[in-house]
């Protein structure tokens, strides 16, 4: 849980509203609207709770604070299924340090190719 620290700076109260992106998110989202009142600051808890089985991808709760806007974007990935695991199946880490190595490579035949056709262009 995370609070979420609001103060109303205005001269009229304020409400804190929530909305999520896609919109069966929002069921994850464990927060009231609040409304706060001039000068008055809130504290307020914010937890979001993302099931078991939900489908990878990104996702993103708007927070709406004195007609103001705020986005809260986050990931969400799945684990491989138990079968894949059982098999010996490890999900990527990341990016490979080869693929830097393999890409420099590449770069280096590059400007190769291009320095051979201009003193092969050069001779003609």
């Amino acid at each position: 849980m995370t609070p979420l620290n609001v103060k109303n700076t205005g001269d009229s109260p304020m409400e804190v509203t929530y909305s999520t992106n896609p919109g069966y998110a929002m069921t994850w989202l464990k927060v009231s609207p609040v409304e706060i009142l001039p000068g008055e600051s809130a504290s307020i808890p914010v937890t979001l709770a993302v099931p078991s089985n939900a489908h990878s991808g990104e996702a993103y709760v708007i927070l709406t604070a004195g007609g103001a806007h705020f986005d809260v974007r986050f990931s969400v990935g799945v684990s491989p299924p138990p079968e894949c695991v059982a098999a010996g199946y490890k999900s990527p880490q990341g990016t490979s340090p080869l693929v830097f190595l393999w890409l420099i490579v590449l770069v280096v035949i590059v400007l190769a190719a291009f320095w051979v056709r201009r003193r092969l262009a050069g001779r003609e």
